[in-house]
């Protein structure tokens, strides 16, 4: 690499979606990982194509780098780049690709000067359905899935109804078609979702999909609303244009001083306040992907994670599984 492109550097990966690995992967690895994200990902030269982006091969980046770049690490890094060819499957399939690259991985993603540790948060696990299903069919899968269950909190839910140890709330309205609750798991059926490019090597015939989200009970309050767009880089509704520079090859290095910021707030991120803690979100993210698994199994649809990474057994869920 030349010199001028080592000043260029900094820019360019603050500019677009990176992967940041704490050593540098096997190019075998990188591209199965990139497959459970897109089960078309193939090389090209030193690059792999997954979903309309393509995955740069690692570079080695020194303490002086990052340090340019704002992420907290003296013992250097490789950065994969992620550049979107064009208009992308979903919205911001390239951040959420950098994403789970990071989280499989056992590194960071950076994307517009904000380094992220994505095991800090795996989010919900989710099943892509070529519809949405009848209640008759998925509530006896639930009913074993879940933990049961006693009775319908009717302030939450007056629509609710207890069915076999799962409450059933019709909405039918905006993008959320059911709402299924056990005792610690909510399962939102959301419609009209754009087929990402897992769904899309499946159901080729399709323009949309639904939907199943697997969350914590006790995190929605009001499953009638529509799940905000923040909630995963599925949301197609929020009209973001998916030509956006998020993938530019734009080498601003103007930004570089106030950059800085982003990594020293990831310093001060809390380390989840202890062991048991850590163990208990670990266990209770096993469980929800297992339900994942099971209604995928079930209703010949696909689990993934968050981001979009297949799941084939509630295990592919954790971080650094391919580190």
């Amino acid at each position: 690499m030349s010199w001028f492109s080592k000043l260029l550097l900094p820019g360019r990966l603050r500019t677009g979606p990176t992967a940041l690995l704490p050593a540098r992967p096997d190019p075998k690895t990188l591209l199965a990982v990139a497959q459970l994200a897109d089960p078309e990902a193939r090389t090209d030269g030193d690059d792999i194509l997954a979903g309309g982006s393509r995955i740069q091969p690692p570079v080695e980046l020194t303490a002086d780098v990052l340090a340019k770049l704002g992420v907290p690490d003296d013992d250097g890094l490789w950065a994969c780049r992620i550049a979107a060819e064009g208009p992308l499957p979903v919205d911001f399939f390239d951040k959420s690709l950098a994403e789970g690259i990071a989280y499989r991985l056992g590194g960071w993603s950076l994307c517009q000067g904000e380094p992220l540790d994505p095991a800090e948060d795996a989010g919900d696990p989710l099943v892509y359905l070529p519809a949405v299903p009848e209640p008759e069919e998925i509530l006896p899968v639930l009913s074993e899935a879940l933990r049961r269950a006693e009775a319908v909190d009717a302030e939450r839910w007056p629509e609710g109804e207890l069915i076999e140890g799962v409450v059933h709330v019709p909405v039918r309205g905006g993008r959320v078609a059911d709402v299924y609750a056990g005792a610690d798991v909510l399962v939102t059926i959301e419609e009209g979702h754009r087929l990402p490019p897992a769904a899309q090597t499946r159901w080729p015939y399709l323009t949309e999909i639904a939907i199943a989200r697997v969350s914590p009970v006790t995190r929605t309050e009001e499953p009638e609303g529509v799940p905000d767009a923040d909630a995963g880089p599925l949301d197609a509704a929020s009209g973001t244009d998916t030509d956006t520079d998020t993938g530019s090859d734009t080498d601003a290095d103007t930004d570089a001083h106030t950059d800085t910021d982003a990594g020293s707030d990831a310093e001060d991120v809390p380390s989840g306040n202890d062991a048991e803690g850590a163990d208990e979100v670990r266990a209770a993210l096993l469980v929800r992907a297992a339900v994942a698994v099971t209604l995928a199994n079930a209703l010949r649809g696909i689990a993934a994670d968050s981001r979009g990474f297949q799941l084939a057994e509630p295990a592919d869920v954790l971080p650094g599984g391919y580190a």
